[in-house]
This record gives C-alpha cells, structure tokens and sequence, in this order.
C-alpha cells in the first residue's frame, strides 16, 4: 500500500501531465507546484511574532496570550497566519476538501522556516486523531506535514508515540476553558517514549495551543522536552 506522503506526490505529478498546471490561488499558468509566486509571497507573515512560539501577534507584544499562560512547550514555530485568506483556504482544502497534496507547497516556504526549532529534536511526532475520526477524513493531515518537515530536517516520524484514546468534538468555535476542558484526558503516551529526550510535536493550525499543550503537558511528565511547528495561527 503506497503512503499517504508517496501518494501524495503521484497525484501531483499524474495532475501535472494530464493538465495544464495553473495556481490554485489566481489560476495563472505555473511550471510546477500548486502555488504561483505572487501568491507564495502574499502568503508569507512579515509581521510582529511571539517571542516564544512565533506566533503571529496583531501589535508588538512579547508573549502571544497562549505563552502567557502555562505552557508545556519550549519553543514553537507557526508559519503563516490564518487571517491570511490564501493560507486560510490551503488549510481548508488540504484538510477537508481532499486536497491533501497541496501540502507540499510547504516545501517551497523552507527559507522561511526558523530550523532552531529542530535543534536537540530527536523525532517528530504529529498530533494524533483518533481512529474513527481517521477513518473518516482517510488521512491525518498533521502526519503529512510531519513528513515534509522530515524531508526539510532529516528528523524522521514516529507514528504511535501518542494516542488518541477520547473522540472530542471539533475544537472550532469553543473557548479556551472548553478547548481545555475538551482534551482533558484524550491522548495517552506510549511507554517508548521515555528513550527520548527532546521532541518536535506537529500540527496544522493553533488557536489556544490546547491541543499542543496537552500533547506536551504529558510527555513533560516523563520530563520529554518539547518544541512544536505549526502551519498556521489565528491573531
């Protein structure tokens, strides 16, 4: 069975041959790729960050609201912002429209990427789904950007180190109490963990960090180090 990374680049180049190849975004013709330039550099943030995270911030502050409260984590990386409509329907397409080999357009943002982030990481681990909601979507999408970054880092996957045992419901539109509340308890840490030092936790878009935070809340207590990328964050 080929995997959902190796897939992904088929379909790209099979989409590649059969069709002209045109941006996603503003439907100019491209060489390659799903992304035009100009619409490649409408993507990229170039405003104020969080000193912690990177998250994107709306005014020059130090921490973002997420770092200023308890945080598990050491250091994270967010590459775009959400509030950018181009990066907001990558996500959304990619994620809930079957799109997923969009994400390698990843791969042509590399320069962008802070790579200290990796620095002591031993292995990359995406944030789990549970198994029903898998089955559902058919892929995690937080694995397959795991994988790009592999690809970027040399840092390999590893694919059970956390669970998710609890079926939550979506995130979206809860506050942080209830995001907080709503991940209490879902995820379980697979005892192999304990042979690693430093990890990297992955995801596709942080709000709250509640999800992060709770992945990083129980490898810490096997005092696991944690650092996170994610594809994207809200203001």
């Amino acid at each position: 069975m080929l995997s959902v990374n190796v897939l992904s680049n088929l379909i790209g180049s099979l989409k590649n041959l059969i069709f002209p190849s045109v941006c996603i975004f503003c439907q100019r013709p491209i060489k390659n790729g799903y992304i035009c330039n100009n619409c490649m550099n409408d993507m990229v943030y170039k405003g104020p960050r969080c000193i912690k995270c990177s998250k994107p911030v709306n005014q020059n502050t130090l921490l973002c609201s997420n770092c200023s409260q308890k945080a598990y984590y050491e250091k994270g990386f967010v590459l775009f912002s959400y509030n950018n409509q181009k990066v907001a329907n990558l996500i959304k397409w990619s994620k809930f429209s079957g799109h997923f080999y969009y994400l390698n357009s990843i791969k042509h943002f590399k320069e962008h990427i802070d790579f200290s982030i990796f620095d002591g990481v031993e292995v990359l681990i995406a944030v789990p789904m549970h198994r029903k909601d898998l089955q559902k979507r058919g892929y995690n999408q937080s694995l397959i950007i795991a994988k790009i970054l592999s690809t970027l880092s040399g840092i390999c996957v590893y694919y059970d180190i956390i669970e998710k045992t609890l079926q939550t419901k979506p995130q979206v539109g809860l506050k942080r109490h209830e995001r907080q509340n709503n991940l209490r308890n879902a995820f379980v840490l697979n005892p192999k963990a304990k042979k690693f030092k430093k990890v990297l936790i992955v995801d596709d878009v942080v709000t709250t960090a509640s999800t992060i935070n709770e992945c990083a809340k129980i490898l810490s207590s096997f005092d696991i180090k944690v650092n996170f990328f994610a594809m994207a964050s809200e203001f």
